[in-house]
């Protein structure tokens, strides 16, 4: 099988990304070739990418299409355009949180073509709940985790080192863990904070962390995905506060790393994160919810733990091997 992995795609930074690079891996390992088109380019060279495709792309069995909002669906507009007019097997990956806005803001774009594809693949029920909403055909297959038992640790203490892994744009909503973590500082002055990675909010958060009066704070900048978790396993509890998400591999590197996941109650996390059983919910830009639950963290050290290795049973359905049967069946394949 010769699958044409068709994406906005950036090497070794996580998300879409990050999940292309994994599965072109897992199918590169078990004997299929796997091959990326990277739709990411600027805005006069985007003319020419169904042109490169229609070329590039002759000789592939399948077209599988990584997708999201705005910009993020252009891949599934030349994607399907150009695997119609090939007579490819058409099969979309849809990502993002954003999902429901865009639908209901381009329903006949959308509707278009995502009725024009062989299969959708949604990643969590949230998404499924959206593409109902729609009409519009889908099955669900989560996310791969590449789980290795070497990366767990377990902690016979958590201590007050926290971490953020999100991407430092506005929709993550950092702001809402620096405002936390300055609460948290005032009864825990030895508490640390690393935030990784960069984005267009880079700087405002350096500024704002200042404002605040921070201490304990490293902004690492931008970190291949290969070094994740060496920087998880200098930490102990994991942040995360967006305003709008899917499924979030960020999340699920954490519990396979053993820290403790506390995250903001939005879109699909609460499918993957039960709150008080496999990591902590906080509302949605609720910075003091967020300190509470950062706290609370510390001072119930058991029941903690207990959360963070209910978690790393339960990644155990992102593995490659309870993934793969469906996906060979999305590309007509038999597994």
């Amino acid at each position: 099988m010769k699958v044409l992995l068709i994406c906005n795609y950036k090497p070794r930074v996580g998300g879409i990304s990050g999940q292309v690079e994994i599965l072109q891996k897992k199918l590169s390992n078990e004997g299929h070739t796997a091959e990326v088109f990277n739709t990411k380019a600027p805005i006069l060279r985007r003319l020419t990418l169904p042109f490169r495709l229609k070329a590039s792309g002759k000789s592939f069995d399948v077209f599988h299409i990584h997708c999201c909002s705005h910009w993020g669906f252009l891949p599934a507009i030349i994607g399907v355009i150009v695997g119609r007019k090939l007579g490819k097997r058409i099969v979309l990956t849809y990502h993002g949180g954003g999902g429901e806005s865009f639908f209901d803001k381009h329903p006949k774009l959308v509707r278009h073509f995502l009725t024009r594809t062989d299969t959708n693949i949604v990643l969590s029920e949230f998404l499924a709940q959206i593409f109902k909403k729609h009409g519009l055909p889908y099955i669900t297959i989560p996310n791969i985790l590449e789980l290795d038992d070497s990366h767990f640790r377990l902690r016979e203490k958590l201590n007050p080192n926290y971490i953020c892994t999100r991407a430092h744009e506005t929709l993550y909503n950092i702001p809402c863990i620096l405002r936390a973590f300055k609460q948290v500082q005032t009864q825990c002055p030895e508490a640390t904070l690393t935030l990784l990675g960069d984005g267009s909010e880079h700087q405002n958060l350096i500024n704002l962390a200042e404002e605040l009066g921070l201490q304990n704070i490293t902004f690492t900048g931008k970190v291949d995905n290969n070094e994740i978790y060496h920087h998880l396993d200098n930490a102990d509890i994991l942040l995360s506060s967006p305003t709008i998400d899917n499924m979030p591999v960020s999340l699920l590197e954490a519990m396979n790393a053993g820290l403790l996941v506390i995250s903001s109650n939005v879109g699909g996390v609460p499918y993957m994160v039960k709150d008080n059983n496999s990591g902590l919910l906080f509302k949605s830009d609720n910075d003091e919810e967020l300190a509470r639950k950062m706290l609370w963290a510390l001072t119930n050290q058991n029941e903690a733990k207990n959360i963070i290795l209910k978690a790393k049973e339960n990644i155990s359905h992102y593995r490659w091997e309870n993934i793969k049967e469906q996906l060979y069946t999305a590309y007509g394949l038999p597994a």
